[in-house]
């Protein structure tokens, strides 16, 4: 008699909806509605068992072929995997790859990917779509407003002194500079590395769509800028928002001590020797409101890497140093911020200050 070993597939996951236990298969993105008596059949397979095993469940030959019945129902879903079935090869393919990462960073990955079959709407059919939403939901505004009285207007990014201007000069002296001098950054350039790194070029009102000299998915650009400015001339210390349509910097909080920052950013100590950190979030709904796929949380990292990017090289130009780290204590900026880790994502940072001296880096 057939009695094939069954485990609960490790490519999944449970979750309420609407009052119902629904199982998320993440390799096929399929949903699949866990009946009742399923937790004590899944109980039965959290290590490889035969399938015989659910009978030792059951009360009586009646509920015995119940349960088999929906563990067969399981299996048929993968909700359950057969022992040397091709699901299996795939499945344990895929813990061993991921297994330093976690399941977790598998679960997202998977849940992201687009599958052959996966549906692409054509050109004509995307803006006939987003016209229809502009009818009955507005646009996201293109950046935040702060509601502050203090603000400060950017400098002319022509004041500048550009240390260098040849495009090949500047890419070949792009680096990752972890030593800083301690000396104070001069507003005129953090203005214009904030005007060109993140400045709008052209924007579509009615849908927000944005041109820069970074790109973007769709051009939503969720990417939101926060400068913590600590050691820069000619601009008081302090937490502010680039307001990237009016070039602006609106204050939103108080400046931290060099050790609070270097605690922030896990511990990292040349931080402390830095002029300014530029905080980078991204704003979910931006992007959500012309993308629905799952796919565009893969979208706002390549965002904020390409902005990231930019500024590398328009530090290189004004002859500063940067380093972009992803090492934040992500709740500690979020309260700093004032933001809402819902729907504003902490992403990342850029560290920059006057070199000390030329070295390599990333």
């Amino acid at each position: 008699m057939d009695d094939p070993r069954l485990r609960i597939s490790s490519c999944g996951a449970l979750l309420w909806h609407a009052d119902q236990l629904v199982w998320h298969d993440t390799l096929a993105h399929r949903r699949f509605v866990l009946g009742e008596d399923a937790d004590a059949v899944l109980r039965c397979f959290t290590t490889w068992r035969p399938l015989s095993e659910v009978r030792t469940c059951a009360r009586d030959d009646d509920h015995a072929a119940f349960l088999v019945a929906i563990v067969e129902r399981l299996r048929a879903a993968n909700v359950l995997v057969t022992w040397k079935s091709e699901r299996h090869r795939v499945e344990a393919a895929g813990e061993a790859a991921w297994h330093r990462w976690g399941r977790l960073a598998a679960v997202f990955h998977a849940e992201t990917r687009n599958l052959r079959d996966q549906p692409f709407m054509t050109a004509e059919l995307e803006q006939e779509r987003l016209r229809r939403r502009l009818d009955d939901e507005p646009a996201p505004a293109v950046c935040r407003e702060m509601p502050t009285p203090h603000r400060v207007v950017l400098a002319e990014a022509g004041t500048a002194p550009w240390a260098r201007s040849g495009f090949l000069d500047v890419l070949s002296h792009r680096r990752s500079s972890r030593r800083f001098s301690g000396e104070p950054v001069p507003f005129d350039a953090i203005s214009a590395l904030l005007r060109w790194g993140g400045g709008i070029v052209e924007l579509d009102e009615p849908t927000q769509t944005a041109f820069r000299t970074s790109p973007s998915g769709g051009g939503r650009h969720p990417t939101e800028i926060y400068l913590h400015a600590h050691r820069v001339s000619g601009l008081a210390p302090g937490l502010y928002h680039l307001n990237v349509r009016r070039h602006e910097l609106e204050r939103v909080g108080p400046s931290r001590t060099g050790d609070a920052l270097v605690e922030l950013l896990g511990g990292q100590e040349w931080v402390a020797a830095s002029g300014c950190v530029v905080f980078y979030t991204c704003v979910l709904a931006r992007s959500m409101w012309k993308y629905s796929t799952p796919r565009t949380y893969r979208m706002l990292h390549l965002d904020v890497g390409h902005l990231s990017q930019t500024l590398y090289l328009l530090s290189a130009a004004l002859g500063l140093g940067v380093t972009f780290t992803a090492a934040i204590r992500d709740e500690q900026l979020e309260d700093m911020l004032g933001i809402d880790a819902a729907g504003e994502l902490v992403m990342g940072c850029s560290v920059i200050g006057m070199p000390r001296t030329r070295c390599g880096g990333a």
